[in-house]
Order: structure tokens, then C-alpha cells, then sequence
């Protein structure tokens, strides 16, 4: 055999090394990219406290990031992840939780959530195939899973008992990165009772923190990675939104958590570009779009939840930022009437306002 016939195909020298050498630089990058990932969103974990409670936090170890296969929940070549209950029993263990750290306060939140479906009829009309986005404030980590968690505890009141087919929470990964009691956020609990859909923040507490990879070429690809799975997180949104079967999206407006600023009071974060966009795409497609305030507790503090007004237009995706306005006013109302019933909650005395932003 000649030296040109042991190339492949006879065809010229490959100075990179041919297809092996191809394959083996695009592993290399890929799993820089993930290693990359999980030093960066871990050591965000290790950060992530509370602000009016005591985080329930705390990050995963490094022998959990390190375990092949990976978890789904960390697995960044994942971005849907579809409820990995197999009984009724996983979904009430997941949604125990909430009574574990709530309290004799879950009854209430609870009832909240019913007569807000039977108001809103939000059961009946799923079924028939309307598609929902709940929206929510973002004061503690934990609030949007508070959120479905009681939502689901309403649909089993009214027979509803696999809502998890038709619900999804739209977080950020971080929460990959943490668990709660020895249960990861995410594969452990959130999954137990809805389906999961990543995304990679671009901006607020959420975000990738670019700026800590020094090395240039690895930021590159990162930011082209994040790219890649952000428009595939949108493209699973819009097939939920866009489908003949009902689905229910829950989710916060902004890959930060709602803040506190020199005088105390409540700022929430500005809703992001990609959210924004979201909101308009999905009230095009005619979903129907819910703001709601979400001020939990703990077990020996009352939570406060409470409804926004059915939206089912966008002027442009910028106007989404009324969603946010009407949840700050809702959350100051419904704080200034739980003060006079609980003056003993300094929380409630607390104003909130929608950061700023540029139209």
C-alpha cells in the first residue's frame, strides 16, 4: 500500500490531524465549556443567602458535580427535562415540603392558590387547551417553587392529579447546583411535580459571571455555548405555548432575586430582555399571562399571595415591563393590609418598587 492510499479516501494530507483529531478538539472544548460551567455556577451556589429568611440552601458537593453520568440537573447539553415522578407518592414527598417549612401557614397559601383557580376557572380552561404563564415577584430563591408547589396542591384539590404534564417552571441553572434537606433542587424536588426548562440567565444574580474566565478563548465558546442553549430554551417555550394541549409555564421575571437597597426598602429586578421577548411571543401565540405576588414566610411568619389581573396583550416586548410595575403595586397593597393585621411583621412594613430601566 502507498503512502497516498493509507490517507483516507486518497484524498490530500490532512495537516489537523483528520476527522479523529476534529472530533477530539470539539470534546475538548465542549467539556472545557461544562468544567468551565460547573466551577463558575458552583461557586455561585456556595454564595447564594437569604434576605428576609435564613437561606434553606446549600450547594451540591463536588463529588455530586464530579459523578458520571452527570445529573440531568447539571447536565448542560440538557435543556427540557420532563417530570421524573413514578407515583403519586413522589409528587406528595416533593410537595411535603412545603408544610416542613411553612407550617400551619401552608393552609392559607394553600387556599389562595384555590380560589384563585376556581375564580379564574384556570383548571377548566388548561384543559380545553388555554396555555398560562404565571409570573412572579422574586424576593427569596425559593418563591417561584413555592409557587408551583401550591398550584399544585390546588389542581389535586379539584381532582387534578397530574398536573405536572402540563406544568413547567422556567428557572435558571444555578438551582442545579443546590438541594434542600439532601435533595437536589431540581432532579429531586421541582421535577417531582412539573417539568423543568434551563436557562442560562444573561443578567442579575442568575448570570454566568463571565468576567471570572480569564482565559479568552474558553470565554468565547462559553458565551457561543450559552448562546446556542438560550435559543433552545426559547424554542421548547414557544412549542409550550404554541401547542393544542394547555400548558402552564411558571416562572420569575428576572434571572436576579429582588433586592434591597440603602434605605431598606424592596427593589425588584427589572425584567430581563429574553423575558420580556418571551412574554410578548407567548400573548401573541394567546396565552394569558397572570402577575403574581408571592411573599412567603416561614413557619413562624404568615406569607402573603396574591393575583394580578388576567394580561393577554403586549403593545411590544418593553411593555412586559408592566408586569412587573403591577406586581410591585399589588405586593404594596396587599403588605400595607397584612401589616394592620400582623403589626408584629416588620416585613410587611416593608414598600417594594420595579427597579429601573431604559425604554
Amino acid at each position: 500500500m502507498t503512502v497516498d492510499e493509507e490517507r483516507p479516501f486518497h484524498g490530500p494530507p490532512r495537516p489537523d490531524g483528520g476527522l479523529l483529531h476534529a472530533a477530539a478538539g470539539q470534546l475538548q472544548g465542549m467539556f472545557g465549556v461544562h468544567r468551565q460551567l460547573d466551577q463558575v455556577l458552583y461557586e455561585s451556589a456556595k454564595r447564594v443567602g437569604g434576605v428576609e429568611f435564613e437561606s434553606i440552601f446549600n450547594p451540591i458537593s463536588p463529588q455530586t458535580i464530579a459523578a458520571m453520568p452527570r445529573m440531568d440537573a447539571i447536565n448542560h447539553d440538557q435543556v427540557f427535562l420532563r417530570s421524573s415522578a413514578m407515583s403519586a407518592a413522589d409528587t406528595e414527598a416533593a410537595l411535603g415540603l412545603l408544610e416542613v417549612l411553612h407550617g400551619d401557614f401552608a393552609v392559607p397559601n394553600i387556599a389562595a392558590f384555590v380560589e384563585f383557580t376556581n375564580r379564574e376557572k384556570l383548571f377548566e380552561r388548561l384543559a380545553n387547551g388555554q396555555s398560562f404563564i404565571l409570573v412572579g415577584s422574586h424576593l427569596e430563591f425559593q418563591d417561584v417553587g413555592f409557587n408551583l408547589g401550591y398550584l399544585t396542591r390546588a389542581a389535586h384539590q379539584k381532582g387534578f392529579d397530574r398536573l405536572d404534564t402540563r406544568t413547567t417552571l422556567m428557572i435558571g441553572r444555578l438551582l442545579g447546583y443546590l438541594e434542600v434537606m439532601g435533595l437536589n433542587v431540581i432532579d429531586d424536588i421541582l421535577r417531582k411535580a412539573a417539568n423543568v426548562l434551563k436557562t442560562f440567565p444573561v443578567s442579575g444574580g442568575e448570570a454566568v459571571n463571565e468576567g471570572d474566565i480569564t482565559n479568552e478563548d474558553l470565554n468565547r465558546r462559553v458565551k457561543a455555548f450559552r448562546k446556542r442553549q438560550n435559543a433552545r430554551t426559547r424554542a421548547e417555550f414557544m412549542n409550550l405555548m404554541t401547542s393544542n394541549h394547555g400548558h402552564i409555564v411558571i416562572e420569575a421575571g428576572s434571572g436576579s432575586r429582588d433586592w434591597k437597597d440603602a434605605n431598606g426598602f424592596v427593589v425588584m429586578e427589572p425584567f430581563a430582555p429574553g423575558t420580556r421577548e418571551d412574554l410578548y411571543l407567548a400573548a401573541r401565540a394567546g396565552a394569558v399571562i397572570y402577575p403574581i405576588f408571592g411573599d412567603y414566610g416561614d413557619r413562624t411568619a404568615p406569607s402573603i399571595v396574591e393575583f394580578g389581573p388576567e394580561i393577554r396583550h403586549l403593545d411590544s416586548p418593553n411593555h412586559a415591563h408592566t408586569i412587573g410595575q403591577t406586581i410591585a403595586s399589588i405586593g404594596n397593597r396587599a403588605r400595607g393590609a397584612a401589616s394592620q393585621q400582623h403589626p408584629e411583621v416588620a416585613r410587611f412594613r416593608t414598600p417594594i418598587r420595579y427597579g429601573n430601566y431604559e425604554t
